[in-house]
């Protein structure tokens, strides 16, 4: 396994990976100057050195280090890191990656998921783009509960989490701790955007069920204004300043709203939850208690997915297209097959 990335969640995958079984960090990849040139246990902070030295040219390193699968964390948007898995690809290495836009491609960026699926195709690489959210509780957990109806008529999501756990990129994300006034510029700057994915999400939905949508589209964010002090190991934030948000999208057909994406994420949440309400023959309402926390559940499904996309076909995938998801407890690579070429 190369990494491609050892931010915040990269280096979270990167421990994880460490302690699995049948999985060796062969490479590491990053561009910020403390890094480079570094051992990877020096910069994970671990005590011990690994014997991977962090570069800055992924080419280079590709031409000098065999691996089957590049884990790519770098940033959530698909022109961003179109470069980046386009390297990894042209070098054969099959990509799983946080990207968000890339969990679904399809709607927004058709071009670019042509240009990436024939790419992987041709130099027999399989592409990924997942994560908890997108890739799991708001899509893939969705279609698969749709399994058990004869009929589907609309399906609601609402993720509700406990911003004050998270890290602080994360904070820095949804406006905790900044003024209303701050919150209002910081969107209409772009600078906040609500949740990365919803739209993919939705797309993917849709396409697993055959639905042609009129409309898809992602409400702006709405401030979650702190009414009490909220204290925790990441943050701080006073009364009347800004706890979260809250970000909604919603797919049309027929006129109605048939998917709705709630995603609620701020420091003052009572009740954390994932909900899953389908109207259909039967109904179906899912509720996990207690929610899934978000970093541990990217790594979990970022790593769970890596013999998946091996054995997969090459070209660009999604969480639909492969079989379902489960965890690896044993040597991962009892889960990989040879791919025949």
């Amino acid at each position: 396994m190369i990494l491609f990335g050892i931010g915040a969640m990269g280096g979270r995958i990167a421990k994880f990976g460490l302690d699995k079984r049948g999985l060796e960090i062969v490479g590491a990849i990053d561009i910020a100057e403390d890094k480079v040139g570094k051992d990877l246990g020096e910069v994970l902070e671990l005590g011990k050195m690994l014997g991977v030295v962090v570069t800055d040219d992924p080419v280079d390193l590709f031409s000098k280090v065999k691996a089957n699968i590049v884990v790519h964390s770098t940033t959530s948007y698909l022109r961003d890191v179109y470069p980046q898995i386009a390297k990894c690809v042209e070098a054969g290495i099959n990509v799983v990656s946080t990207c968000e836009e890339l969990s679904y491609p399809y709607y927004k960026y058709p071009e670019l998921a042509y240009e990436i699926d024939e790419l992987a195709k041709k130099n027999g690489a399989t592409v990924l783009g997942t994560g908890i959210n997108p890739g799991f509780l708001m899509d893939t957990l969705p279609i698969v509960l749709t399994g058990l109806c004869q009929e589907v008529k609309t399906i609601k999501v609402t993720r509700m989490m406990d911003s004050s756990k998270r890290r602080i990129p994360y904070q820095k994300k949804i406006g905790t701790g900044l003024t209303p006034e701050e919150f209002k510029r910081m969107i209409e700057e772009k600078k906040i955007t609500g949740h990365v994915g919803l739209i993919e999400s939705i797309a993917m939905i849709a396409g697993a069920l055959g639905w042609k949508l009129e409309e898809i589209r992602q409400l702006k964010p709405e401030p979650i204004i702190a009414d009490r002090k909220t204290v925790s190991p990441y943050t701080t934030v006073k009364p009347g300043r800004v706890a979260g948000l809250r970000s909604v999208a919603y797919g049309a057909k027929g006129g109605r709203k048939v998917i709705t994406l709630e995603f609620v994420s701020h420091a003052s949440v009572k009740e954390e939850y994932d909900a899953i309400a389908i109207e259909g023959v039967p109904n179906i309402y899912q509720k996990i208690e207690g929610g899934v926390h978000g970093d541990i559940g990217t790594v979990a499904t970022i790593i769970n997915s890596i013999p998946k996309v091996i054995n997969a076909n090459p070209g660009l995938v999604t969480m639909k297209d492969l079989p379902i998801p489960s965890a690896i407890t044993e040597d991962i690579r009892i889960h990989v097959k040879c791919r025949q070429t």
